[in-house]
């Protein structure tokens, strides 16, 4: 920093010494007729242009070189805290919010940081450094030249005001815009499937037309803000040559003198010029730090419970786990509790309910899964099924009651291990940009190829194998280039291959057709029979699963036990799977 900003104050000094030189050739070798003395100016001048390059070389590349840096800083803390905020943070935002901050944003940010401070610093100095100069060459000359330039301090002080508030505003609007594209973008199936192009299209052009609009009125106040700091340095320029030909007359200024004060006050030009740009960029900094702020400043709401588990996390070593059928020998995961056996799970009078909202989804859930036990869970349409297996992994946190696995409650465990423990495949598959390979492997990332061909053969998807570059293929964004029963089997091969103690499965089998189902369901006999499993489920053939079936109704468990004997107490339950087998069977 003090190297840059050296080059920077050294390359001003140089650039200001030039007109000094150009008066000692005018008032000292042309004026006395003395040739020689010309020839060392002219080098001492061709030496302050090549120190002016090399210093701003040297400036430029330092800046750059820690401009980027700060900006990758920046994107990597920004990227880490949007992992860290629990995922109903991530409902509440729109994506292209998001994005537009941690791009457009990041990049006001850098450009004001790599130019525009640079600039105000040097900008300043040059400014005081050449009204000082100009003084001292014609003291009232130079304190009018002072003087004149005033007016422009309230005039950038207006302005600013004005533009800061079109800053943030077109920068709002663009990441409303984004998230237009962004969505337009993923559904496009849904838009041409429902013949719904135009009205997408609308949308996208009032929202680009209130972007236009905004911006235009930006570019308009920026443009008669320049138009203004371009008149008055010009405007000075005339004042100048007039009073500084009196100034020759009177002999208070020699010709020298003059030339020099004319190419020093052009040097000022600049300065007031770049006040614009200089501004202008500050404010979009400014606002673009304001909103990426935002987000920092919002705390995750679900964290390790302390540093202690924390430092624990790091000591922890579980002992390695038997390889389960089809899977992998799973990642290492939370100790062992007394007795050896792992992934007892707890549902302690839990009851949630979501911000802002009536009533609570959960009530008084109590529910328990010993080791190894497969538990379904069924219920109707909004019982609150998918936020009770949220509850487990932390996706969410109890609002009352606990959680707890082997028994321990979950908010007291590292969150990383605690993930590394329960598995989570659900209706809504989730896959990357990526080769089926790596999408697989996103949970075991040392399993070897056995490892991957078995879950994948468990989870029926040895489709993968025949893509056109085999599991090395790669499928696309949110894996587009899969069906949605593909795209369901890809997850499930990855809960199944991180081998964990509990694995979560919500409704993970609503895409696929019945034969394939049945294929997958006896498959997930055997792997699920060496975890804890809690799977929400519909179709009667998935219930079969299930070593209990658990009714979740009015936010409580209504009814528990096997399917025969739940079918034969709660007419609930029968009136649920009797709906579900008429939607299986058409």
């Amino acid at each position: 920093m003090i190297v840059m900003l050296g080059a920077a104050l050294g390359s001003v000094a140089a650039e200001i010494a030039i007109p000094l030189l150009t008066k000692s050739v005018i008032d000292g070798a042309i004026a006395h007729g003395d040739k020689r003395l010309l020839i060392p100016l002219a080098l001492a001048a061709i030496g302050l242009g090549v120190a002016v390059a090399l210093l701003n070389m040297i400036r430029r590349w330092i800046q750059s070189t820690a401009v980027a840096q700060i900006e990758k800083s920046i994107r990597d803390d920004l990227y880490a805290h949007l992992q860290r905020l629990q995922a109903s943070f991530h409902d509440q935002w729109q994506s292209g919010q998001l994005l537009s901050r941690a791009t457009t944003d990041l990049s006001a940010i850098r450009r004001f940081a790599g130019f525009g401070l640079i600039f105000l610093v040097t900008n300043v100095m040059t400014f005081v450094a050449v009204v000082a100069l100009l003084i001292s060459l014609n003291w009232w000359l130079g304190l009018i030249t002072g003087v004149v330039f005033a007016p422009v301090l309230p005039v950038c002080m207006r302005f600013e005001k004005r533009y800061r508030v079109l800053s943030r505003r077109v920068q709002d609007q663009q990441g409303d815009l984004a998230t237009l594209i962004e969505e337009a973008a993923t559904g496009i199936r849904v838009l041409k499937a429902l013949g719904r192009g135009q009205q997408a299209a609308a949308r996208h052009d009032a929202q680009a037309a209130e972007v236009y609009r905004t911006q235009v009125a930006k570019a308009g106040l920026l443009g008669s803000f320049w138009a203004l700091l371009d008149l008055i340095p010009n405007g000075v320029i005339g004042i100048i040559i007039v009073l500084g030909a009196f100034a020759v007359s009177k002999h208070s200024l020699t010709i020298g003198g003059l030339v020099a004060f004319i190419t020093l006050a052009l040097q000022l030009v600049w300065p007031v010029e770049a006040l614009g740009y200089i501004i202008a960029s500050g404010q979009e900094a400014a606002t673009a730090a304001q909103r990426v702020l935002e987000i920092f400043d919002t705390q995750p709401e679900i964290t390790d419970k302390d540093q202690e588990h924390a430092e624990r996390s790091v000591v922890l070593a579980a002992e390695p786990r038997q390889a389960r059928p089809g899977g992998s020998a799973g990642r290492r995961g939370l100790p062992s509790p007394p007795g050896g056996t792992r992934g007892h799970l707890r549902f302690d009078h839990v009851a949630f309910s979501y911000p802002g909202a009536a009533e609570p989804v959960l009530r008084d859930v109590v529910l328990d899964l010993p080791p190894g036990q497969t538990v379904v869970l069924t219920g109707a349409t909004g019982s609150g099924k998918s936020t009770l297996l949220q509850l487990v992994p932390r996706l969410a946190d109890a609002s009352s009651g606990s959680v707890r696995l082997d028994g321990t409650d979950v908010r007291d465990l590292p969150l990383e291990q605690l993930r590394a423990a329960v598995g989570c495949a659900f209706e809504d598959a989730t896959l990357f940009s990526a080769s089926v390979r790596e999408n697989v492997m996103f949970g075991a990332p040392d399993a070897d190829d056995a490892a991957v061909e078995a879950a994948l053969t468990a989870a029926q998807a040895r489709f993968a194998f025949d893509l056109p570059w085999g599991l090395d293929t790669r499928i696309g964004e949110q894996g587009m280039a899969l069906s949605g029963g593909q795209r369901q089997r890809i997850a499930l091969a990855r809960a199944i291959l991180a081998g964990p103690d509990v694995l979560i499965l919500d409704d993970p089998l609503s895409a696929l057709d019945v034969h394939t189902e049945e294929r997958v369901t006896r498959a997930l006999h055997e792997i699920l029979a060496g975890s804890t499993a809690l799977v929400v489920a519909h179709r009667p053939s998935t219930v079969a699963l299930a070593d209990t079936v658990a009714l979740l109704s009015g936010g409580v468990i209504a009814a528990s036990g096997s399917h025969r004997e739940l079918l034969a107490s709660s007419a609930e339950y029968a009136a649920l799977m009797d709906t579900d087998g008429l939607e299986a069977s058409a």
